[in-house]
């Protein structure tokens, strides 16, 4: 398979979503942990020493090969020492909020969660999960020192304190299109759109060329995609679906109009899948790299997806940067971007572990070995938070094989510059919901305008949000 990363990247203003919690979180016992004992290769399923502590991990959700390597490195961890042995159970991303929050109120918690993002509604709102720099504060310092500035600013902390491990993150949006599908309206890589207008004139003729020119994911199976698709375009335009104190729903300014519009636009110009309503993002993500879509939206995990998808070595595509507004759309620049950075793998301890300890012990090993340059060596996908994946010489030449744009971007000082957090919604899955099929309603033409139909979803939102925080102000 060939590709291009066309890596230029402009350069915006970037705006800090800041969170607030309600609730006080409990902070597991245990202290600095140190791992002992010499390696030895991972004996997989052997029975753990009689005296050993043994402690649970949930990690829910990743790519297959992400899967495998935590399985690897409990392997690892195992076989390295007999004080603590290590539980790893891959677990459903789709049910993950409900098993976690059941597991809380009943007590029977893992020691440690892999999933993301978390802080803001298992950590601060729910205290579920406690910040790793109240427990580990040494091995708070160390990750800090390891990992890339902005990961630990912008996703594994809030108000200064480290609260998770990462163990990656994705950069997104970036528009990929079909080589091919290019070709068929006379573009090419070098040609790519560069403005909205642009990239919907293209779009409309790659749909009458045969392909499907832009498709949302709409399905409500997985809500956060019909957010996130709005998100793409909004941020660019300064917008928000919420403001940074996560009290007011903002799904009414000129920002989400104007997104709102456009996407409308499109639908109407008849560039989705005729069943875009019930398309998640897996699913567009397949009929891009089967050649029946001439475009999607990608993340640095794109590798990933492709070896599990098993792409052909035939197809070929672009991974561009996004169409960006139009001279003279209205746009705030003073909050305005362009990339957003997230992970949804992050290592995190629970705040009712009763194995403190014993999950120091495993963190502090992970760490020590630099865990996060495996996604570069064994996963072949996201994006490297180590260090050391840029700067030491034979973990950067693995790297530079890897994502050889990265590499120059970080030498340039711009991987994550002008990038910001995923957008909160107060940590309320219903407010999500709720926003996801309002959005859908008002693409697929269910209100009798734009305007209408945004200030209905913001109104349904903004109860929803104003009820949740009553209520936990109440029992503060």
């Amino acid at each position: 398979m060939k590709k291009k990363f066309l890596s230029v990247l402009l350069l915006v203003a970037m705006v800090m979503v800041s969170f607030t919690g309600c609730k006080s979180n409990k902070t597991p016992s245990g202290s600095e942990g140190s791992t002992g004992g010499s390696t030895k290769e991972a004996q997989g399923t052997e029975a753990p020493a009689q005296d050993a502590t043994t402690i649970d991990v949930w990690m829910f959700g990743g790519l297959s090969a992400e899967v495998t390597v935590w399985k690897e490195l409990a392997d690892e961890f195992n076989a390295a020492q007999s004080d603590v042995q290590v539980n790893m159970v891959a677990q459903e991303w789709a049910s993950r909020n409900e098993k976690i929050v059941t597991a809380y109120s009943g007590d029977s918690s893992p020691d440690i969660y892999i999933l993301g993002p978390v802080i803001d509604e298992y950590g601060k709102r729910l205290g579920i999960i406690s910040p790793i720099e109240d427990t580990y504060p040494k091995l708070a310092e160390k990750v800090k020192e390891s990992i890339l500035p902005d990961v630990v600013e912008k996703v594994a902390s809030r108000d200064g304190k480290l609260w998770t491990i990462p163990s990656w993150c994705d950069l997104s949006p970036y528009m990929c299109y079909n080589k091919e599908a290019l070709k068929a309206i006379g573009l090419d890589e070098n040609s790519v759109p560069k403005t909205w207008s642009e990239f919907k004139e293209a779009a409309i003729a790659m749909t009458k060329a045969g392909y499907i020119g832009y498709s949302v994911p709409m399905s409500q199976s997985n809500y956060a995609d019909m957010n996130n698709e709005f998100n793409y375009w909004n941020w660019q335009l300064g917008g928000a679906p919420i403001s940074d104190d996560l009290s007011t729903i903002t799904l009414t300014d000129e920002a989400a109009v104007t997104t709102m519009t456009f996407l409308k636009e499109m639908y109407d110009a008849g560039t989705f899948s005729e069943n875009a309503e019930s398309m998640t993002y897996m699913d567009r993500h397949e009929l891009f790299f089967g050649g029946k879509s001439a475009t999607n939206i990608g993340y640095t995990y794109l590798p990933g997806i492709i070896t599990d998808l098993d792409v052909s070595e035939d197809f070929e595509y672009v991974m561009a940067n996004m169409p960006m507004p139009d001279e003279g759309t209205i746009v705030n620049e003073d909050k305005s971007i362009t990339k957003m950075i997230s992970s949804n793998q992050e290592v995190c301890v629970s705040s009712n572990t009763k194995n403190g300890e014993a999950a120091g012990k495993f963190l502090e090993w992970l760490v020590d070995n630099n865990y996060w340059h495996r996604w570069v060596t064994e996963v072949g996908a996201r994006t490297s938070i180590s260090v050391a994946s840029y700067e030491d010489e034979t973990l950067r030449a693995d790297t530079e094989k890897l994502w050889p744009d990265l590499v120059e971007q970080y030498d340039e000082g711009i991987l994550t510059a002008n990038t910001n957090t995923k957008p909160g919604y107060g940590g309320i899955t219903e407010v999500e919901t709720t926003m996801s099929q309002g959005l859908v309603n008002i693409i697929t033409g269910k209100y009798p305008s734009i305007e209408e139909g945004l200030k209905a979803v913001n109104d349904q939102c903004q109860q929803i949000l104003d009820e949740y925080n009553a209520s936990a102000n109440s029992e503060e």
